[in-house]
């Protein structure tokens, strides 16, 4: 008995180095997030046995290096179909959170780091090619800081210039990070006054609501396009121009 233990413990370890071994660590690392499913069901109670929301996988990572290993777990998992239905989406938020204490400005790190970059967005374009699957990579923003002409006036895609909370802002990881995507939006937050018709008041209210525009700044298949939103309780509601 103590033998067969002892097999039974090697061959486990075993199967953490090939393809079932990387797709059952990636099930027991990554949490199940029934958050998403339960505020579905609250909000469309008549779709009962629809549970479109409640797959959703959430795997902690702390630096680019193991984004590379937990992509090749996500590999596996998705190709032994641990899930009722087909994984077809990937979210990384953020990859400038990986890369912020990792590597020094020195020239030797900035081109390790330019590297990597690649490796991680090739890593991303296989999958995506492989399982028809999208990838959706979220990037912070920095404040600009500078002269708004010569070096510092480049213009990103569709727009001049980037501006959100009153602040203009570019992406962080800079224009090595922007060689290695295939499309790039700008998601900005301002706010905005809008009147609220109250039934003891004579006139309407002016109140602040927070309001969200959606810009497409580039992409080689589409023409740019901007849509305005904001975020409720239930769900996010597109505002009319």
């Amino acid at each position: 008995m103590p033998n067969t233990r002892w097999l039974l413990g090697q061959w486990d370890t075993l199967q953490l180095h090939n393809k079932i071994g990387r797709g059952e660590r990636f099930r027991k690392n990554a949490t199940l997030s029934p958050t998403y499913g339960n505020l579905y069901h609250a909000s469309y109670p008549n779709f009962v046995g629809m549970e479109r929301l409640e797959d959703i996988y959430v795997h902690g990572v702390h630096d680019a290096k193991q984004l590379i290993h937990v992509l090749r777990d996500i590999q596996a998992f998705i190709a032994i179909n641990h899930t009722r239905l087909p994984v077809k989406l990937i979210v990384i938020d953020s990859i400038a959170a990986l890369f912020r204490s990792q590597y020094q400005t020195t020239p030797a790190d900035l081109k390790r780091r330019s590297k990597m970059y690649f490796k991680i967005s090739g890593t991303l374009k296989a999958l995506a090619n492989k399982f028809g699957l999208a990838v959706v990579v979220t990037n912070q923003v920095v404040d600009f800081i500078g002269p708004h002409d010569g070096v510092n006036a480049v213009r990103l895609g569709n727009l001049e210039s980037l501006h959100t909370s009153r602040r203009r802002v570019g992406p962080a990881l800079g224009l090595a990070w922007a060689h290695c995507i295939n499309s790039r939006v700008f998601l900005a937050r301002h706010q905005q006054s809008v009147g609220v018709n109250n039934r003891n008041a004579p006139s309407p209210t002016i109140s602040s609501q927070t309001h969200r525009t959606f810009d497409l700044v580039f992409a080689p298949h589409l023409p740019h396009a901007s849509a305005e939103f904001v975020i409720r309780k239930e769900c996010a509601v597109g505002v009319s121009w």
